[in-house]
């Protein structure tokens, strides 16, 4: 199965950080922020309250800032961008923040070790 995954990849040129932060991944190196990172535009609307506070319906509406298919280069996303990222993109990736991920002792994600679809 593994030779299968490999073949849908291109050969790999860089991965371009997406995030509106730095991303530390363990055994390659660290990725400087994007001065303008990909996300999903959202309109919200105040559907009540709870003991004062609004609550918020949230629709999300579109992805942007997500640049075209590049040869070799592979785009890293937040995990609510990744889900809204068209399914025929095999270019883009996001940082696995779960049990897999390097921890600090405030249980602040300080690496990750793998990508996620």
């Amino acid at each position: 199965m593994h030779a299968e995954i490999n073949k849908m990849y291109s050969e790999f040129k860089k991965f371009v950080n997406l995030l509106g932060h730095d991303i530390t991944i363990s055994g390659y190196g660290t990725l400087t922020k994007c001065d303008d990172p990909c996300y999903v535009e959202t309109k919200q609307r105040i559907i009540g309250k709870v003991a004062g506070i609004p609550i918020a319906e949230t629709h999300f509406e579109k992805i942007l800032n997500l640049p075209e298919p590049e040869e070799g280069v592979y785009y890293i996303v937040n995990r609510v961008s990744m889900s809204y990222i068209p399914f025929d993109r095999e270019d883009v990736f996001c940082v696995d923040t779960g049990p897999s991920a390097i921890r600090d002792e405030n249980g602040q994600v300080v690496a990750v070790t793998q990508l996620s679809l």
